[in-house]
């Protein structure tokens, strides 16, 4: 009997144990099962959202911006660089051979017009002078012996015209005389007519001897002329013994001293200047002018610029000597302008920038540049007409801000993608929309964007 109570109780705590057991796997099913829903339902919810962000995503990349072409005359200012120069820049030679007596100046002196700089002593030059002026002296002695030898010979045909004059009175009354028969004996009339014939001969040889000294005193005048000349000439060189200055400028070179010698530069390039003397009151800006920027050149025209010497201060010039020729290896056009540099704040060989406004004389189209692409055919816009997109070829000219300017075939009253296209798109099911400023500028900041990367 005890044994089977034994057996009662040990049936009942088992079953006791089931149940417990069974309890609790339920409970923590029960558990796991409503956070399993919890989490599903916490990750449904990003996915929803996700899925609305990306519809709205799409919609907003379904819509299309689009742009009206603009008709404007072109004016915009581009930096070209140029060079200042000197207005005047002479480097100085010496003109005769000889040896530095006296110099005063040296590099950096400003001079005055007329200033006497250097003088150059040449004994050769000296010598010649004399000879010349003693050749000089000496003809003119010989012509003047020349003109006494004339006016004697010119006396010599006085006396026989007077001669000639007396004796032919005689002839002339004998020839009276002897028409009463017995007067005058016929041998007396005879040898009067015979002195009459040799007086003129002897006139005739005086008049002679006068032309022959009127060559010789031709003659010798003309050689005084040549001495003269020569005496002239070697005094004119004598006058290139003191060198002055040319103008009002500054000496930004020197290359010699007391003592050196000096020898005339024939070939230009066989010596070294003495002094190189510059005007920098006034300066010449040369500046190299794209063949695009040149076709609104005006004489007379303001034109600001830089230096890199005086940051952030602004200098003028006047445009003054187009060359109206492009350099063919740069495709340029050098340009002069006149600066006044009387304050002396500027000096030759500075570089500087040069703003330079480039403008038309008519209208021409205009584009935002994203507008405007450009592959390997060449460059596009997207002309939108009838629903759909197509590409036209245009031609890039020069930038405006963030417009560029095209030659095509278009109107102000067409309309173009925003952003250019290499692929033809179908947008009858698409939203279009006329880009706004905003719009616009970001457009045109992604293209910059991707043109840097």
């Amino acid at each position: 009997m005890f044994g089977k109570l034994k057996s009662r109780l040990k049936m009942k705590s088992k079953v006791v144990f089931l149940l417990n057991f069974g309890v609790s796997s339920f409970l923590a099913a029960t558990l796991l099962q409503s956070c399993g829903d919890k989490s599903k339902e916490n990750q449904a919810a990003p996915d929803e959202s996700k899925k609305s962000e990306s519809t709205s995503n799409n919609k907003k990349e379904r819509r299309v911006l689009l742009v009206h072409p603009r008709l404007s005359i072109l004016e915009n200012r581009i930096e070209v660089p140029g060079e200042l120069k000197a207005y005047q820049d002479v480097p100085v030679h010496a003109k005769v051979e000889g040896y530095v007596s006296w110099i005063g100046v040296d590099r950096g002196s400003w001079v005055k017009k007329g200033q006497k700089m250097l003088t150059i002593h040449c004994p050769e030059l000296i010598q010649k002078i004399d000879e010349a002026d003693a050749k000089l002296n000496a003809a003119l002695a010989v012509v003047t012996r020349a003109e006494a030898a004339l006016q004697s010979e010119k006396a010599k045909l006085q006396e026989a015209v007077a001669k000639l004059d007396s004796d032919q009175l005689t002839y002339s009354r004998l020839i009276e005389a002897a028409k009463t028969p017995g007067a005058i004996a016929q041998n007396d009339v005879d040898s009067a007519a015979k002195t009459v014939e040799a007086d003129r001969g002897r006139v005739k040889a005086a008049e002679s001897a006068i032309s022959a000294a009127e060559a010789v005193v031709l003659a010798e005048n003309r050689n005084v002329i040549a001495a003269r000349r020569v005496e002239d000439s070697l005094k004119s060189m004598q006058s290139y013994l003191t060198i002055s200055a040319p103008f009002d400028g500054v000496i930004s070179a020197r290359n010699v001293h007391e003592g050196s010698i000096v020898a005339a530069n024939a070939d230009g390039n066989a010596h070294q200047p003495i002094v190189r003397i510059q005007q920098v009151s006034k300066l010449r800006l040369v500046a190299a002018i794209p063949e695009n920027a040149v076709g609104e050149l005006h004489q007379g025209e303001k034109v600001n610029f830089t230096a890199a010497a005086f940051p952030g201060k602004q200098f003028e010039g006047i445009v003054a000597r187009p060359a109206y020729a492009l350099d063919e290896s740069t495709r340029t056009m050098p340009v002069e302008l006149n600066v006044n540099n009387s304050p002396r704040v500027l000096d030759p060989g500075m570089f500087c920038t040069v703003e330079w406004t480039v403008s038309r004389p008519f209208k021409t189209i205009f584009l935002p540049a994203s507008a405007v692409g450009t592959d390997l055919k060449g460059s596009y816009v997207n002309l939108v007409k009838n629903g759909e997109s197509k590409r036209i070829p245009v031609k890039k000219g020069d930038s405006m801000g963030d417009e560029v300017e095209v030659t095509a075939n278009l109107a102000e009253s067409d309309l173009c993608l925003l952003k250019a296209s290499n692929e033809e798109k179908e947008l009858k099911d698409i939203p279009c929309k006329i880009a706004d400023a905003e719009e616009i500028k970001q457009a045109n900041a992604k293209t910059e964007k991707a043109a840097g990367d």
